[in-house]
């Protein structure tokens, strides 16, 4: 499978972009197979109108009815490194974005959480969750999923946009009751992954307590 589009002395059109920058995705993945479910998945996600998970997918697409349950299975394929594919997909976000917003000398990384409700009782990951928010509009407590993300903050289009990197759930899933990390040892972990080798600085959001935040990322300041 070749890396670029076949040249015919045109520009790439815009998908031609998007299937340049998906193939370097592809060492994160065991089998061909389980990397073209996988361009299909991020295909529809990217030209989906609604949000209904697989469904949309489906639906954006127009594929037949029956690939529904094969597309499903994807998500739980074992021929999946996700780890590896988080590091890719950050190596390949610094390829395709020249100019990177700097302090320093050192890229800003953007960290965030956000608690998404869920309605399904037994979705695994669901937990009771209590919302600190100031507005009198939200419930103090949902069941939903407690997620963190980090992104890196690019120049473009005149402009600062957040590419994100990596996202995970991080509450309501133990693998040991030994495990004592906190969300924000999950959350520098979560930078390690990415395996980032230019210096960098984590900026929190304004949300997160900032005291905390100095304490943790004066230590890690430059990720390697």
């Amino acid at each position: 499978m070749d890396s670029t589009m076949p040249d015919r002395g045109l520009p790439l059109s815009l998908w031609g972009i998007w299937w340049n920058a998906i193939l370097l995705l592809r060492p994160a993945f065991s089998r061909l197979r389980t990397f073209m479910w996988f361009a299909t998945a991020v295909a529809g996600l990217t030209v989906r109108l609604e949000l209904l998970g697989v469904t949309s997918i489906v639906r954006a697409l127009n594929l037949r009815p029956r690939l529904y349950t094969t597309l499903l299975d994807h998500f739980h394929s074992s021929g999946i490194n996700l780890d590896r594919l988080s590091a890719l997909w950050t190596q390949a976000v610094l390829q395709m974005f020249p100019h990177l917003v700097r302090v320093n000398g050192r890229l800003v990384l953007v960290g965030d959480g956000i608690k998404a409700p869920k309605r399904g009782k037994k979705m695994p990951a669901v937990k009771l969750l209590h919302q600190q928010s100031e507005s009198n509009t939200k419930p103090e407590y949902i069941m939903g999923h407690s997620m963190q993300a980090v992104g890196l903050l690019v120049d473009a289009a005149n402009s600062v946009f957040c590419v994100p990197l990596a996202v995970r759930i991080h509450e309501g899933l133990v693998w040991s009751n030994r495990d004592k990390r906190t969300l924000l040892d999950k959350m520098l972990g979560l930078i390690d992954i990415l395996a980032l080798k230019a210096p960098s600085t984590l900026s929190p959001m304004p949300t997160t307590p900032p005291a905390r935040w100095r304490a943790a990322c004066s230590s890690r300041a430059t990720i390697s």
